[in-house]
């Protein structure tokens, strides 16, 4: 079972780096999306920064004596402020208060709250050139009554401080990220990466050394998936283990029973002869005793057979082809009432049309292990043997019934186990039956049983 060495992935390749990866990734998506939401708030506080140093500005004016200002403090209060000139907006005008009309290519209005809008006022503002004149259109803030400025101003300064702010954001994104994958990568890497991690290595250890009871997985104490994931694994492995110690030993047994059978044979050849000769003998009570030897006879050699069929485990694939049922049934017939059931009626009433899709030696090994078996329960006494078939549901139902007296309630439970405690025989019929039928997909069940006789049933799944 032992292959090639597998290597664990490095750190690249394994899943560490993509862990980090996405968390990277993850955040950065993240910080996108609050990314324009920021720079469109900055935007927003920039231009209300504006409209309230306008107000200040407007009431300096007011504040020259006789109402007049020299051209000089206009400029130096439109430059404190950083706009071209400011405007008192009423209800039907606008009065110039400071500075003198430009054409503007664009305006904002700082009341219009709508997210749509302003994100499509934070885009035209990155995207416009550095040169055009824009309007604001403001109230300033901690201030009675309806007061309303209109600024115009340059767009390239706030363009820059919109640009260099999303630049801090950026750098500001790209170490939250770091940190976040940092911290992310530890906890996980610690939680998930490495008990799985150490699972796979146990599940190579394992395909290596299938025996080896020192490669199996340790088992933490945890209650999540992972801890479930590995008690069971740890079960797996001891199921497995066992399962190959027994065949292992089931092989050996094999091979025995192989060498015991061979000379079992022979010997009981050399019986069969000489009960064929008691049979022809002269004194009435030889000839009376001759069947039962044979019967014996018949009993060992069947006994060696369905023992090495069973433990023969490496038997070919299907060999499926299409035939006709019934004609399969009457050659079970024949073999059956050739074997010693002289006292066995056969009702074949399986509908000559009935035609099923499977490897035709195989089905006709289980009809007549569970034949056989039937004729058994009914005992020396014989009895009816009826055979049925039925499409449903998109399978063939063969159903085989006699009239023995049933199956007793301590047996039902291991009905279908080889050389269960309490079967008639070895139980090796009912098993292999099954195993055939789950062969091909389908199944054997015990359909009923009680005082008037018991009813088996195979099922074959239609195939394409």
């Amino acid at each position: 079972m032992a292959g090639a060495r597998i290597e664990m992935p490095g750190f690249w390749r394994g899943l560490s780096a993509r862990l980090v990866a996405l968390t990277v990734v993850f955040v950065m998506i993240a910080e996108v999306l609050i990314f324009v939401p920021s720079v469109s708030r900055f935007r927003i506080d920039y231009l209300q920064e504006k409209v309230d140093g306008a107000y200040q500005a407007i009431l300096t004016a007011r504040a020259a004596p006789g109402g007049e200002m020299s051209g000089e403090l206009e400029s130096e209060l439109l430059g404190y402020v950083g706009v071209s000139s400011i405007a008192l907006k009423m209800e039907r005008a606008s009065y110039l208060v400071l500075g003198r009309p430009e054409p503007v290519s664009a305006s904002y209005d700082l009341s219009r709250g709508a997210v749509p809008r302003l994100l499509l006022d934070t885009f035209g503002a990155l995207s416009g050139p550095d040169d055009a004149m824009v309007l604001v259109t403001g109230r300033p803030r901690r201030v009675e009554g309806d007061i309303r400025l209109e600024l115009v101003l340059s767009a390239g300064p706030l363009k820059h401080e919109m640009i260099a702010f999303g630049w801090r954001v950026l750098g500001l994104s790209i170490v939250i990220s770091i940190i976040t994958a940092g911290l992310v990568f530890l906890a996980l890497q610690r939680i998930m990466v490495r008990p799985i991690q150490r699972m796979t290595e146990s599940l190579i250890a394992f395909r290596e050394a299938p025996e080896d009871m020192t490669r199996s997985i340790r088992v933490a104490d945890r209650g999540d998936e992972i801890g479930i994931a590995q008690r069971e694994l740890a079960e797996m492995e001891r199921g497995l283990r066992q399962a190959l110690r027994q065949r292992t030993r089931l092989a050996a047994v094999g091979s025995a029973v192989s060498k015991i059978s061979h000379d079992l044979r022979n010997i009981l050849a050399t019986a069969a002869l000489v009960s064929d000769r008691l049979g022809a003998s002269d004194d009435p009570e030889v000839r009376r005793q001759a069947p039962v030897v044979l019967s014996a006879i018949d009993r060992a050699v069947k006994l060696c057979q369905d023992t090495l069929r069973y433990a023969r485990a490496d038997e070919p694939g299907l060999d499926l082809g299409r035939f006709e049922l019934a004609p399969l049934v009457d050659d079970v017939a024949k073999a059956l009432s050739g074997r010693g059931s002289p006292a066995v009626v056969w009702d074949n009433g399986v509908d000559p049309s009935v035609v099923v899709h499977a490897d035709r030696d195989r089905m006709f090994r289980a009809l007549l292990n569970l034949a056989r078996n039937a004729a058994e329960a009914m005992g020396d006494g014989g009895g009816t043997v009826s055979v049925t078939a039925e499409r449903r549901d998109g399978a063939t139902r063969v159903e085989i019934s006699d009239d023995g007296p049933g199956v007793p309630d301590r047996v039902r439970r291991q009905l279908f186990q080889a050389f269960a405690e309490g079967s008639r025989g070895t139980g090796l019929g009912l098993a292999i039956a099954r195993e055939l039928a789950r062969a091909h997909g389908g199944d054997l069940e015990l359909a009923a049983t009680g005082t008037g006789g018991t009813r088996f049933r195979l099922t074959l799944p239609d195939r394409g």
